[in-house]
């Protein structure tokens, strides 16, 4: 008997959106290997074009709360050599293209012309029939969006669907290489001063440069890739999607976790850690390890410059973070922690974090008289009675979150 029509069309439409999603997940491999930020988004238009069937395309990247930078363009090549450097600059504002941005969502227009957003362009624009733009985004905030324009017959939902989802990876790639040139630039303005400055001098800066440089990798990328794993995994516990999509939400969770990684090597690779403070950097890697499984990620991540501590406040900062990690792998159905240490002149901070489910709201206010969550009220104790702080507190992006300060000498109660 014969497939109904219908079905088959079913059928067709989900092969066709199966190879859609492998198709991204290749491009994303590629553009996320890539560092130069002109080679990014040169990259990623020539796909955003393929993937759209366009014939006119442009990357616009937030410069200033009212205005836009067009930092790439594919598809147009104007006829005067100053247009591009005379109208890169475009004022964000309430038209077909600057809702993307003040919105921060997408917009289809079919009939350009004629739409009540469109505001002209200036001489020797391209002539704009239909038009597709989306937001490129790193978490929450807006960095640019991206415009295509001029597919015959106009642009449809599933080209807006297939749009967002590749433009989240391209501003990842984006924000990467805008660290990478900032980190060549630094290190280029620090090779500059070599020969103004004393061996000394020198050796001193670019270890500062350094750890700085890693700070911020760690403080911002690392987090960015964290979030996209913990979004990644919670729309994969959302009921009745297509198996081709869990499908590709796993690798995005892959892509995310080997982001991180790859993070944290060059984290620890920029990062000058003194031999000196390493006893409990040491520990905690070994326990660290000790608690990383097939079904737990754990990770260590030490900012700040190591010292050594009073045995005391050594032990009581292994000791916490070993309950904490202890709690994550009974209760909280994580599959990712990571454990930051952050050493000051003044103090360490201690913070274990995972991508569970977290703990009820109520449950916390009650945990010095809950009988189930001795655990948290035994890390308290353990910190007061060095004389340091403590917090336990559901995560802005999910999990659960253990926060300790302990003083660099200790206080005892």
């Amino acid at each position: 008997m014969t497939e109904p029509v219908a079905d088959q069309v079913v059928v067709t439409e989900r092969d066709d959106w199966q190879a859609q999603l492998e198709s991204l997940y290749a491009i994303s491999v590629e553009i996320a290997g890539l560092r130069e930020l002109g080679a990014v988004m040169d990259r990623a238009l020539e796909y955003c074009l393929a993937l759209t069937a366009s014939t006119f395309g442009f990357v616009g990247l937030v410069d200033g709360p009212e205005t836009m930078d067009v930092a790439a363009i594919r598809g147009f090549v104007p006829d005067r050599p100053d247009f591009y450097e005379r109208f890169r600059k475009i004022p964000i504002r309430r038209t077909i293209f600057g809702v993307v941005i003040l919105e921060g969502r997408p917009n289809i227009s079919n009939d350009v012309r004629n739409d009540p957003l469109h505001r002209g362009a200036p001489r020797g624009h391209p002539l704009v029939e239909t038009f597709l733009g989306v937001p490129l985004k790193v978490r929450e905030q807006t960095i640019g969006m991206i415009g295509v324009a001029n597919r015959p017959g106009g642009y449809d939902s599933s080209h807006e669907r297939l749009l967002s989802t590749f433009a989240n990876q391209v501003a990842v790639a984006i924000e990467n290489a805008r660290l990478y040139e900032r980190q060549r630039q630094m290190i280029a303005d620090l090779q500059q001063l070599h020969a103004q400055l004393d061996a000394a001098r020198v050796e001193a800066l670019l270890h500062q440069e350094r750890n700085r440089i890693a700070a911020e990798l760690h403080d911002r990328v690392a987090q960015i890739m964290f979030g996209i794993g913990i979004e990644a995994v919670w729309c994969r516990e959302q009921p009745g999607l297509p198996e081709p999509v869990l499908r590709s939400l796993d690798r995005i969770r892959e892509l995310a976790a080997r982001g991180a990684a790859e993070v944290r090597r060059v984290v620890y690779d920029l990062a000058v850690v003194p031999v000196m403070g390493r006893e409990l950097v040491d520990e905690l890697s070994r326990l660290v390890e000790a608690y990383r499984c097939e079904n737990l990620q754990v990770e260590l991540v030490i900012e700040g410059k190591p010292r050594r501590l009073p045995h005391a406040l050594e032990d009581t900062i292994v000791l916490i973070a070993r309950e904490a990690l202890t709690n994550v792998r009974r209760h909280s159905g994580a599959d990712l922690a990571i454990v930051s240490v952050h050493f000051t002149e003044q103090s360490v901070t201690l913070v274990v974090q995972d991508n569970g489910r977290g703990i009820d709201p109520v449950v916390l206010r009650e945990v010095e008289t809950h009988s189930t969550h001795l655990g948290l009220r035994s890390m308290r104790r353990r910190a007061e009675s060095v004389g340091g702080s403590f917090e336990a507190y559901n995560g802005e992006d999910g999990g659960f979150v253990v926060r300790v300060v302990i003083p660099a000498e200790p206080r005892w109660e």
